[in-house]
């Protein structure tokens, strides 16, 4: 849909109409009131810095202006686009739109993949930055109010002010810092469904990790401490035997004895012939070595560190029956590799 935009002489046209025909007196709005504001979204990996503008009516709606770049951006380009909203402000008359024609301009219904404002609302973190009559900038950390219905303030958050010439670097700075804040207040909120675990070695050592994130892994908490610290156990579906384990534990079997010989010769004997087979030195996260066997039976990967004499820590994924679950492989893989680089050492 093509964004509506009216010229000064249409807008005033249209107000004059306007009042022409209300019998009530009313005197519409024909000029911009201060602050200006500008927002920056942030959601989907993407920013959208939106300016806002009187309308016809005296309250402020969203311009059919827009402009979206990523998150990743540097504070110069963020401020740049912010400084092009409040020039697009400035040279805009007040909005006579109707409310049609505001709806087909909707910038998060074009520059998202939200079909709703509860959805964008929900998705999407906000930071505003306000421009008084002589310029100066005021940004707010903003957080998504009640039932997904707008944003409102952080209770205790300071805004910041800049004054008014105020570099594009210095906006893109304030605007990063305020939605990083956003960011942390919106975690803070809502407890993380997967919190980090603290395992303690037999060598009194702890280490922190990380649940696999995703809702099939099932904590198997310490069911045979003797063996294994912790255990996950992916199931596809309830009822289902499990297809996959991802464990931290000591590796007893191996003896210590980290030479590819050793560990082929034990997995061999707990698993078949390896078709594929590699042991390379490693530096991940915490682990020195990773070692990777596949057969018709399983798809093993795991990261080890040798702790002492006596411990060797083993940080293991296996997949069993790998030719029949290929995308499941694939997957799992991906989580394993995550799961095993988050593992690490308490102080």
């Amino acid at each position: 849909m093509k964004k509506m935009e009216l010229s000064y002489e249409e807008t005033m046209q249209r107000i004059a109409e306007y009042e022409k025909n209300d019998l009530t007196g009313y005197i519409y709005c024909k000029e911009k009131n201060f602050p200006w504001f500008v927002s920056v979204f942030k959601g989907e990996h993407q920013l959208i810095v939106v300016p806002s503008i009187t309308t016809i009516g005296y309250y402020s709606t969203w311009m059919a202006w827009y402009r979206k770049l990523n998150d990743t951006e540097s504070p110069e380009v963020i401020g740049e686009a912010i400084l092009d909203a409040f020039e697009y402000i400035r040279i805009s008359p007040v909005d006579a739109r109707t409310r049609a024609e505001r709806d087909e301009d909707l910038f998060y219904l074009k520059a998202t993949k939200c079909k709703s404002y509860r959805a964008f609302n929900k998705k999407y973190l906000n930071c505003r930055i306000d421009m008084n009559e002589q310029g100066i900038y005021t940004v707010s950390a903003l957080i998504s109010a009640g039932s997904n219905q707008g944003y409102g303030g952080i209770d205790g958050d300071e805004t910041v002010k800049l004054p008014n010439n105020a570099s594009s670097t210095d906006l893109g700075n304030a605007v990063i810092n305020a939605l990083r804040i956003s960011e942390e207040y919106a975690k803070s909120q809502k407890p993380d469904p997967y919190p980090p675990i603290e395992v303690e070695l037999l060598s009194d050592q702890k280490v922190e990790i990380s649940p696999p994130r995703d809702r099939h892994f099932t904590d198997m908490e310490d069911e045979d401490t003797a063996k294994i610290y912790r255990l996950y156990e992916y199931y596809p579906k309830e009822g289902a035997e499990s297809s996959a384990e991802f464990y931290l534990g000591i590796a007893a079997e191996l003896d210590c004895d980290m030479s590819e010989d050793n560990i082929r010769r034990v997995w061999e004997k707990q698993n078949g012939k390896a078709e594929l087979f590699e042991v390379k030195p490693t530096e991940y996260g915490i682990f020195k070595l990773r070692a990777e066997m596949r057969n018709k039976s399983v798809h093993r990967i795991s990261y080890l560190l040798q702790i002492d004499e006596s411990e060797l820590l083993d940080c293991t994924m296996e997949l069993h029956k790998p030719n029949s679950r290929k995308k499941l492989d694939e997957k799992l893989t991906g989580l394993f590799e995550e799961f095993a680089r988050q593992c690490k050492f308490k102080a």
